[in-house]
């Protein structure tokens, strides 16, 4: 299945710090009320693309909808792109899985929708509330992700922008 980008709305912010959370779609907050925290220092405009429950993307068999991530955090850097993915959980331990597999599958389906070698920047994070810091101890998890999708996996709460 393919994804249109350009289908959805999305906005810009270029303050230095903020937060997301996930209202159906994602919602902009003050950075300590963030689920995941976006340090912006160099006050980059950076685009904030609502993909869960915003954008409408079929599995195969045409009836059953995606489960994308949550949002897609766009930098442009002329004549390159920062493309960060972001999947955010208020959940427990367990939902590292689950939100990986979110990942693994926006990824999956942006690839096949669109080329992305323009890319200068290939990251996905994902932000817990309950557990900001779990990125101890998933190694593997995070070296497996990158062979399959290209992208960096971050486990973590704040997302610096670089």
């Amino acid at each position: 299945m393919k994804i249109d980008l350009f289908a959805t709305t999305c906005f810009s912010i270029e303050t230095d710090s903020f937060g997301i959370v996930d209202q159906q779609p994602v919602a902009v907050v003050p950075f300590e009320d963030g689920i995941a925290k976006i340090e912006n220092r160099n006050k980059q405009t950076i685009y904030v693309v609502p993909l869960d429950k915003n954008i409408k993307c079929y599995k195969p068999n045409g009836k059953d909808e995606e489960s994308l991530c949550d949002a897609l955090l766009v930098c442009a850097r002329s004549p390159q792109y920062d493309f960060y993915f972001v999947e955010l959980k208020d959940k427990d331990k367990k939902s590292v899985s689950e939100g990986t597999e979110q990942l693994k599958t926006t990824i999956l389906i942006f690839r096949n929708s669109y080329n992305l070698s323009c890319l200068s920047k290939k990251m996905a994070f994902l932000a817990n509330k309950r557990h900001p810091f779990y990125q101890h101890g998933q190694t593997e998890l995070m070296e497996r992700f990158r062979k399959e999708t290209g992208f960096r996996l971050n486990i973590c709460a704040v997302i610096p922008i670089k």
